[in-house]
């Protein structure tokens, strides 16, 4: 029997104002040593600093993958999930990115695709096709990866990496379910980005996570 961490939701009061603070994200045991590293790696390494090459703008943010550090608590009940990115302002435009999710160990791809963005910077989303073939399993544990290539003649691979389990839906599950919560709040963003209510949900969201340096930044 999978064993959650257990969550309290938590009020906070202040003179004039009530305000419930964010549930606690759900988080899984970590899973037994197999031999393949489990390791979210939500922004790139390397010397460039995880952009395109930048012109004047040496602090620029990097690309970003919208997820948890704690692996743990890289969950979804989804079985076609979607994931959210990322990327940044660049002097010299990205050519193309390239997601793809494979089993834990990756030896096997389940869904590849390639495309060109035509609005940067901001918030983009992938979503899995809701096609049988691509559907996540109950209890397994997947890593996906997002490249993106450059216009420069650069050969070094900007890279993000991170892992998803899918669950089984549950209403007594414990805490926010990251893949789930994220989701909701991002396509309900996107319908009234006007909103004020709907925008700080959504900033607050990814100031849980340390994302507060992107959470302004627009979605499309």
């Amino acid at each position: 029997m999978t064993t959650f961490v257990s969550t309290i939701l938590t009020i906070t009061f202040t003179p004039g104002w009530t305000k419930p603070s964010l549930p606690e994200i759900a988080a899984l045991p970590p899973a037994p040593d197999n031999g393949t590293p489990i390791i979210t790696q939500r922004t790139p390494g390397g010397t460039r600093g995880g952009v395109c090459q930048q012109k004047d703008k040496p602090q620029a943010p990097q690309v970003t993958a919208l997820v948890p550090i704690n692996v743990n608590q890289s969950l979804t009940t989804a079985e076609y999930p979607v994931f959210w990115f990322y990327i940044p302002d660049t002097a010299v435009d990205v050519s193309s990115i390239e997601f793809s999710i494979h089993d834990r160990e990756e030896k096997s791809t389940l869904y590849r695709k390639s495309l060109q963005l035509t609005k940067i910077p901001g918030v983009f989303r992938i979503a899995l096709p809701p096609n049988p073939q691509f559907s996540l399993r109950v209890n397994e544990t997947y890593s996906w990866r997002l490249i993106v290539n450059c216009t420069s003649a650069s050969t070094e691979i900007i890279e993000v990496s991170g892992f998803v389990r899918r669950l089984q839906k549950n209403p007594n599950l414990p805490g926010m379910i990251w893949y789930d919560e994220l989701s909701n709040r991002g396509k309900l963003y996107l319908l009234k980005p006007h909103n004020s209510e709907v925008k700080n949900s959504w900033i607050e969201l990814l100031k849980a996570v340390g994302l507060e340096g992107i959470a302004q930044a627009p979605l499309y």
